[in-house]
């Protein structure tokens, strides 16, 4: 047995009779029929696909059916196949067949010539694809989003049509942790990490006119198999500690630029003259924002069918920002998660939660700082700066894009939206707004704290508005560096630039410390340690299992 051609299907009635003969067919133009076999992965089907499988098994000799009674996902499946034959090549293909086969001889033979992976591209230059625009930009995006927090060197990972050299596969098949459509982009990040050699095929594809995936849910599944592969590499290995420590250098460099911009020696003049009570108030008042945190996170998985305590729901706020603070890449929502499934809330139900949160956090910052640019407009001393119009342009796009989400992620968004639509509403934005205005009021506590600015309030609201959206971006670990270079760009036009950052980097360094101590006291609390949440837990909570561990789950029907 020279090749065995694994074919995953769920529920493919429809289509499987013809997939199975036209495989053959190619594969018998140049193999002799004991020298390949057809593998009928099927995976839990409710359709008759079964039937259909154990049908052409007793028809063909080299047609095999492995039949699981329950869903194992396609990465698993795939798997667990492999696992059951004894061929040097191991290949699997769409069922849908979108790939031509014309090219499953190059496939093959790109093994046999001493490639350990070989994999269909429909991203070459060379490729001739046909697909709906919107498929192919989140393609283009997904396989982008892989080379760059992976650092994969290939076009494209989840072309359905692959070939592996069987040792080489089994070396590293127990180290991918998904079992479903993110098993293959997985199994090929992890061969070029470990030095195997890949090749990539053009090829000429188009689209089926059905396809299991589902757009919306599949692309919010991929993107946190993406962050959580990211954060295992960013553990495990020196290049994710570099990056690490490249990411501090770079807050510390700003840190240092701004402060030399704005005049060291005043910089410290301006520190020591702070008033610490305002100071101590402050810190206060952001302490006791992390209780309405709670309350808002709580109120709204509450609407979403799961009951916690406020003071459970600000612990895990406190701990998932705490994850914001130490890590460049914000992975604290994934933290949340996890500390909410101790609840038996599920992780869908918790990033539903989330998405809701950052609408209404959305808006909010929309109706702040359009309230407040609109006043400052209308004021005879203070004009109105460029900053300003940037960011209601800005907020505006971003408001434009949530109202679009509902294409772009699915299930959560569905859920958010049912939240939304409820009497809720009113609640959850008068709550967002109270936390917008507590986070906005300890900027302004801070900036009087320098001074006499009670009249600066609504420059506050936007300037705290925009610092805290560059904060998102995956630059520096919580923002730290972006957030005082927007601040003292905006605050600095009106007290200059040495108050503005000394207001800036006080401001954001109080409430990242108020956030480690409020994450530590609450994993004490919880009884939880930090590595356990970014660490194996974490990960078990985004996986599926260990596919050889599971192989009892399948048994063969022909």
């Amino acid at each position: 047995m020279k090749v065995s051609v694994v074919l995953p299907a769920y529920n493919e009635a429809e289509r499987i009779e013809r997939a199975v003969e036209e495989v053959r067919k190619e594969l018998s133009s140049y193999y002799a029929e004991n020298e390949f076999e057809i593998i009928i992965a099927e995976d839990g089907s409710t359709d008759g696909t079964d039937k259909i499988a154990a049908e052409l098994a007793e028809k063909y000799a080299n047609v095999r059916h492995l039949h699981s009674g329950e869903r194992l996902g396609k990465g698993r499946a795939i798997a667990q196949a492999f696992m059951n034959s004894n061929a040097e090549i191991l290949v699997f293909m769409d069922v849908d067949l979108s790939t031509d086969l014309k090219h499953l001889k190059e496939l093959i033979q790109a093994v046999e010539e001493g490639y350990d992976f070989a994999t269909g591209s429909r991203l070459m230059a060379e490729s001739e694809t046909d697909r709906p625009l919107k498929r192919d930009f989140a393609s283009k995006a997904y396989n982008f989003l892989v080379r760059l927090f992976l650092g994969s060197r290939l076009h494209d990972h989840q072309c359905g049509f692959k070939a592996f050299r069987r040792e080489a596969l089994f070396e590293i098949v127990d180290k991918a942790r998904d079992t479903h459509w993110f098993w293959d982009t997985e199994i090929l990040v992890l061969a070029q990490r470990e030095g195997y050699r890949v090749k990539e095929i053009p090829v000429k594809w188009r689209q089926a006119s059905e396809t299991k995936v589902k757009f919306g849910k599949d692309v919010a599944y991929m993107f946190s198999q993406i962050i959580r592969m990211w954060a295992e590499n960013f553990r495990s290995r020196k290049k994710g500690r570099r990056f690490f420590f490249i990411s501090i250098l770079i807050a510390i460099g700003i840190l240092i630029a701004l402060a030399l911009y704005a005049g060291l020696g005043s910089v410290i003049r301006i520190l020591l003259s702070a008033n610490l009570g305002m100071v101590a108030l402050a810190c206060v008042v952001y302490a006791l924002s992390f209780l309405l945190r709670g309350w808002r996170y709580k109120y709204i998985v509450s609407k979403l069918g799961y009951r916690v305590s406020t003071i459970f729901s600000a612990e895990s706020i406190a701990i998932s920002q705490t994850l914001n603070v130490i890590t460049p890449v914000r992975i604290g929502d994934l933290g949340r998660a996890y500390v909410f499934r101790k609840k038996d809330v599920p992780y869908q139900t918790s990033f539903s939660g989330l998405a809701v949160e950052r609408i209404f956090d959305l808006v909010s910052v929309l109706i702040l700082s359009f309230l407040s640019i609109v006043w400052i407009s209308g004021t005879q001393y203070l004009k109105t700066p460029i900053y300003a119009t940037v960011l209601l342009v800005i907020v505006i796009l971003a408001f434009v894009f949530v109202s679009r989400m509902q294409n772009v992620i699915g299930e959560i968004v569905r859920d958010a939206n049912r939240v939304m639509k409820t009497k809720s509403s009113p609640a959850i934005l008068l709550s967002s707004i109270l936390l917008w205005l507590f986070d906005i009021t300890v900027c302004f506590i801070i900036l009087n704290a320098f001074g006499n600015h009670q009249n600066l309030f609504l420059l506050t609201v936007i300037a705290v508005s925009l610092g805290n959206i560059t904060k998102v971006l995956p630059i520096t670990p919580g923002g730290i560096g972006t957030y005082e270079a927007v601040l003292t760009g905006i605050l600095g036009t009106t007290v200059g630039a040495d108050v503005g950052f000394v207001v800036a980097f006080v401001d954001h360094a109080l409430k990242n410390l108020i956030t480690l101590i409020l994450g530590l006291i609450a994993l004490a609390s919880l009884n939880i340690r930090l590595k356990e949440i970014s660490g194996e837990s974490l990960q078990k909570g985004t996986s599926r299992g260990n596919l050889r561990g599971n192989s009892r789950e399948i048994h063969k029907e022909s």
